[in-house]
């Protein structure tokens, strides 16, 4: 679960950790009314939460305060990567001397939390790897250890050697790391993390996602009157009990598993055609779960065609062919429907679904080429 970059200030704010004055529009009238508060020239950012918002348009800055609801309109009506800005941000403006990156990570492969330092900010920590390694720092913590000032110290070198900008630095480092457990965070990110002319170190930006496994603990995040953006489809598959992530394309993928998932996508991505939304039906699907997923994934209307992907275990093919024979009279006509049935019970499901004029196939790459024709046909 994301933030916006407006709530994660706020927790900021909240720890003590600096932030520039500022405050979130709705509109630009909104927008005007916040810069006349600040009193000088202020930067405008668009509230998605995705990346890349400055080189989409979703970030400007205004020296003249009469055109900030101009442009603070063209933001609103901008949508970056498909999503429409929650709102905007209107904060002052302030004069850099350097960007720094700072971020809290849990690492999966590791299964540590890393503490990110590097004396490169305002880019990708990505980019800074390939092109600056030597000015990247990781530093693993052990959990029943947690964060102690010998660990931060070893950031001292990327400092110049400069001990006041250290010991500054060290304050925002454990703020940011009781943040991070305190709301069951997977990272936790200032970039740019920014020194000023006068010495003081800024969060210029700032990005939390929380672990969804934790949100029953973190109920006042997850209230809906916070406005974390979920698409559509997903809420509505969530609604109906499934996990539905949406994507750009035009195929659907029901499985019984992740890696089934995943191995779709990647055959049908061999073939250039891209996946609309993928859901997981899980071990144990019934007919009647079946018919209820199909009319969540029909509700995505990007959907030109259903793959079924079913390995019978616990699932058994003969009743995923049941809900599917049971759900084909409401699918739309213009959305194809193909099965690969491998497992228990495959040939009684090829056979129901053979009664009902649908073929199935044992073939996973079989079945992915008959989806990507039937749809390139139209």
């Amino acid at each position: 679960m994301k933030l916006y970059e407006y709530q994660a200030k706020e927790i900021f704010a909240k720890y003590g950790i600096n932030i520039q004055k500022g405050e979130l529009a709705k509109t630009p009238q909104e927008a005007k009314q916040v810069a006349a508060v600040i009193g000088g020239p202020v930067v405008l950012k668009s509230q998605v939460l995705v990346g890349g918002r400055g080189k989409a348009g979703g970030v400007k800055i205004v020296d003249d305060l009469s055109d900030v609801e101009k442009a603070a309109e063209k933001i609103l009506e901008t949508e970056i990567k498909g999503y429409k800005p929650n709102g905007i941000l209107v904060l002052e403006k302030i004069e850099i001397k350097q960007e720094l990156y700072l971020s809290i990570v849990f690492d999966r492969k590791m299964k540590k939390t890393v503490i990110i330092f590097s004396s490169f900010g305002g880019m990708d920590i990505e980019e800074v790897s390939k092109k600056h390694p030597q000015k990247i720092a990781k530093i693993y913590i052990e959990e029943l250890l947690g964060l102690q000032d010998f660990h931060i110290n070893r950031l001292l070198p990327l400092l110049n050697n400069d001990r006041e900008i250290l010991s500054k630095l060290k304050e925002i480092v454990k703020k940011l790391y009781s943040i991070y457990k305190k709301y069951d965070c997977l990272i936790v990110e200032i970039n740019p993390l920014t020194l000023t002319e006068n010495g003081e170190l800024v969060a210029l930006d700032g990005k939390m996602e929380i672990d969804n496994n934790a949100q029953y603990r973190q109920k006042s995040l997850v209230d809906t009157s916070n406005g974390i953006e979920e698409d559509p489809i997903e809420l509505i598959g969530k609604q109906a009990g499934f996990v539905v992530i949406k994507l750009k394309g035009n195929i659907s993928i029901i499985s019984n598993g992740a890696g089934l998932a995943l191995s779709t996508l990647d055959l049908l991505d061999k073939y250039n055609m891209g996946v609309a939304n993928i859901l997981d039906l899980s071990g144990g699907a019934t007919p009647e779960k079946v018919i209820r997923a199909i009319k969540v994934v029909t509700q995505d209307k990007d959907v030109k065609g259903i793959l079924f992907n079913i390995f019978g275990g616990i699932t058994r093919c003969d009743e995923i062919a049941r809900g599917i024979a049971g759900a084909l009279n409401s699918i739309p006509e213009d959305i194809s429907v193909v099965c690969r049935l491998q497992g228990t019970n495959r040939d009684e499901g090829i056979n129901i679904l053979k009664d009902v004029n649908l073929d199935a196939d044992t073939d996973l790459e079989e079945t992915v080429k008959n989806i990507v024709s039937t749809v390139n046909r139209g």
